[in-house]
């Protein structure tokens, strides 16, 4: 219950917070075509002092980064290269986090179903950084994706 209370407290104070810092992780998404492969690439810059969580061991901690690809037409996922994660157990939540930092890309593999046909890819993915010095969080940030 104390971890609750817990993580409502940063949360508040995280929403009060990102009205005033501007955002200190940057994305950018690119395509690439090579004959049936459709490669994305989504880049992540993340600024001194934050990390992103990438995944957690237990639905109690905050919230990983999750990537939804709800709209596929004329392809078919293969796989996503995943960028070198560390990894701590946090207090706070009182779980195994995986996160990263810095500058980091994952790149999602697609094949063409019909090199004749136009392919399109919808999406969104969800990421929550926090800070590593004052352990502050801004609340979880949603971007979409459109690949045409």
């Amino acid at each position: 219950m104390n971890r609750i209370l817990l993580f409502i407290c940063f949360s508040l104070v995280s929403a009060l917070l990102q009205a005033q810092v501007e955002s200190p992780v940057t994305v950018t998404q690119s395509k690439a075509i090579k004959g049936d492969t459709v490669q994305l690439t989504i880049d992540f810059i993340v600024d001194n002092d934050w990390m992103v969580y990438d995944s957690v061991s237990s639905d109690l901690g905050p919230i990983p980064l999750t990537f939804s690809f709800d709209g596929i037409q004329n392809l078919t996922y293969l796989n996503v290269e995943k960028p070198h994660l560390k990894t701590k157990y946090d207090d706070i939540f009182e779980v195994d986090l995986w996160y990263f930092k810095d500058t980091v890309s994952y790149v999602f593999y697609f094949k063409k179903s019909d090199l004749l046909l136009e392919s399109k890819i919808l999406g969104s993915f969800e990421f929550m950084s926090c800070n590593l010095i004052s352990g502050v969080c801004l609340p979880p940030k949603v971007i979409d994706v459109i690949v045409e």
